[in-house]
């Protein structure tokens, strides 16, 4: 009986031996989970950026944003939108040109007048004794009458109706004609003649 119990005794001293305590479960656990990681292979992930599709999107972003400034105010920083500039470009002015004549055996000098046909703008040339041409240049587009004065007289000799009939007996309209300026060109043969029309149907020389 004695060596029954002592056999006993010792298989259970084998058992608990062979049963491992909780740190040598730890311990076993912890080396397993080593030995899985070491196993495993890790590749760096790279990317590579689609340059064009960058460049695409800026773009986009960029027109769709209106160009601003940055103005102070009493909250914060507001943004406000850069205002737009028109040039306009500088007209550029037109001439009249055409013959001088006077009912005598000379020509006296005179002083050739384009009056602007409803407003105050007006220019004019001085002309020497027998001069039988003249030249307004510096005339703004528009609509001109062109009277032409004896220079210390008081006799003056306009652009109308009666010039283109002929200056005849006939001719008894002495309305001044439309002279038509355009920028950057001459308008000829614009000639003063008619000093046959009643007094005062001429603006006083300037």
């Amino acid at each position: 009986m004695k060596k029954i119990l002592v056999l006993l005794g010792m298989i259970v001293l084998m058992v608990a031996a062979c049963v491992p305590s909780k740190q040598q479960i730890n311990e076993i656990l912890s080396a397993a989970e080593q030995t899985a990681m070491a196993q495993i292979t890790f590749v760096p992930v790279t990317y590579t950026p689609n340059i064009a599709t960058i460049v695409a999107q800026t773009l986009a972003a960029m027109t769709a944003q209106p160009v601003s400034t940055l103005s102070p105010t009493a909250g914060g920083v507001t943004s406000t939108p850069i205002p737009s500039f028109t040039v306009t470009p500088t007209v550029e002015p037109g001439s009249i040109s055409g013959r001088l004549s006077y009912p005598s055996e000379f020509i006296p000098p005179q002083r050739v007048v384009a009056f602007q046909v409803n407003g105050y703008n007006y220019r004019y040339v001085d002309t020497m004794q027998n001069q039988n041409i003249y030249h307004i240049t510096g005339l703004a587009p528009g609509i001109y009458h062109v009277v032409a004065y004896i220079l210390g007289g008081g006799l003056a000799g306009g652009y109308t109706q009666a010039v283109p009939c002929g200056l005849s007996v006939g001719c008894v309209d002495h309305s001044l004609i439309d002279v038509t300026v355009e920028a950057g060109k001459d308008t000829p043969y614009i000639n003063p003649g008619d000093w046959y029309a009643p007094e005062g149907s001429f603006p006083p020389m300037p």
